[in-house]
């Protein structure tokens, strides 16, 4: 049985391993989220969930700049 899951991010897809987390999976694609966003499945994400939040085959996640205003 295969060890790897299809995550998209932003449009594009990967390959991972199940055991990633949100964190672990940004880390290991060298991806900067500095001041960004993140949301699954349309749900945003709290960043103090990302080093607990696992990844499920076939998720779609996106990470965008966060922008405040008013």
């Amino acid at each position: 049985m295969s060890n790897l899951i299809t995550i998209e991010l932003n449009n594009v897809v990967y390959r991972v391993e199940k055991t990633h987390s949100i964190h672990s999976f940004l880390a290991l694609h060298k991806v900067d989220s500095q001041g960004c966003a993140l949301a699954m499945s349309n749900q945003i994400i709290p960043r103090s969930e990302w080093q607990t939040r696992g990844l499920s085959d076939g998720e779609s996640i996106s990470l965008f700049q966060a922008i405040a205003g008013g």
